[in-house]
């Protein structure tokens, strides 16, 4: 959280090398100050903290170009006070620099500034892992990717700030590989590219639509592993990360994730979506690394009565 009526610093910088200009201006704002990520340059726009040559930007899509003077203007951060809590948090591998997790259903990644004290992954990692306590971002210390609550699967974390800036870049970079189960309602093809932008639903501000406002690219790819006798099991791997994509998209091409009330359809079989994260790969420092992580019980159970009869909705 930050509290923009007090600024603690102004920093003003030039564009002077076509090496410095990424397309976006949050892009620009991170490379040039890499302990603060992304989104909280994003934030800052939102804030109107951020200028261009004297005049305030309202877009992080702006695209700088050379000589234009680019001044930051670093609020306060309002106080956060989360704590840590006992949570038994799965942990499939720790590593030095970071930790893979098996985060279940219903789990939050991190809490919203007004709900400091519910139970999430970052709440139960700052109970174990001491050092997250120095990062910058109070509010989401070691994450660098998220998954929805009601979506399981492996989570990716890390344990200090120059890995966070590494796991950033790589996903910037899209060379961290994100392969999902989900099981959808009906038969789509056996496989296929979905491409369509998401953006904010135009009248329901909680939710994302491929006909959104300020849309942003984003691409999913398919595969069907089975067909049932009214649903089917697909892999799915994302290769843009856009808030409820996979949701989002199978729900435009006609086929909603079951158990999913927002997007797709509800069901008496499961009691969230039937969405899990079931592989991660990437090479970091060298070393590749991979993990699967079958699917948890209800999921099971959910596809042990698809092999039996039709899904009651």
């Amino acid at each position: 959280m930050i509290n923009k009526n007090k600024i603690k610093e102004k920093i003003s910088f030039t564009i002077k090398n076509l090496t410095d200009i990424p397309s976006r201006l949050d892009n620009v704002l991170f490379k040039r100050f890499p302990l603060y990520s992304r989104s909280y340059f994003q934030i800052l726009v939102k804030n109107n903290l951020i200028k261009v040559n004297n005049k305030i930007v309202i877009k992080n899509s702006y695209k700088p170009t050379l000589d234009d003077v680019i001044e930051v203007s670093f609020p306060e951060e309002k106080s956060f006070d989360l704590k840590p809590q006992n949570i038994n948090l799965e942990i499939i591998d720790q590593q030095k620099d970071f930790i893979i997790i098996n985060k279940p259903a219903g789990l939050m990644v991190h809490p919203s500034p007004n709900n400091e004290d519910d139970k999430s992954v970052v709440a139960g990692l700052l109970y174990k892992f001491s050092e997250l306590k120095d990062f910058h971002d109070r509010e989401r210390p070691g994450i660098v990717h998220r998954l929805d609550q009601n979506t399981s699967g492996l989570l990716i974390t890390v344990r200090n700030i120059p890995t966070q800036i590494s796991f950033s870049k790589m996903f910037q970079n899209r060379e961290i590989n994100k392969t999902y189960l989900a099981v959808v309602k009906g038969h789509p093809n056996k496989g296929g590219k979905i491409d369509f932008d998401i953006g904010r639903h135009p009248k329901k501000r909680h939710m994302m639509s491929h006909l959104g406002i300020s849309p942003k690219t984003a691409v999913t790819y398919y595969k069907v592993l089975v067909y049932y006798k009214d649903c089917s099991l697909v892999e799915v791997r994302i290769i843009t990360g856009r808030t409820h994509q996979i949701r989002v998209h199978l729900a435009a091409i006609g086929h909603g994730v079951i158990g999913d009330p927002i997007y797709g359809y509800q069901s008496k079989q499961i009691k969230r979506q039937a969405l899990h994260a079931w592989k991660l790969d990437f090479e970091y420092k060298n070393k590749k690394y991979s993990y699967v992580k079958p699917v948890p019980e209800d999921m099971v159970q959910l596809l042990k009565t698809l092999n039996n009869r039709e899904l009651s909705f």
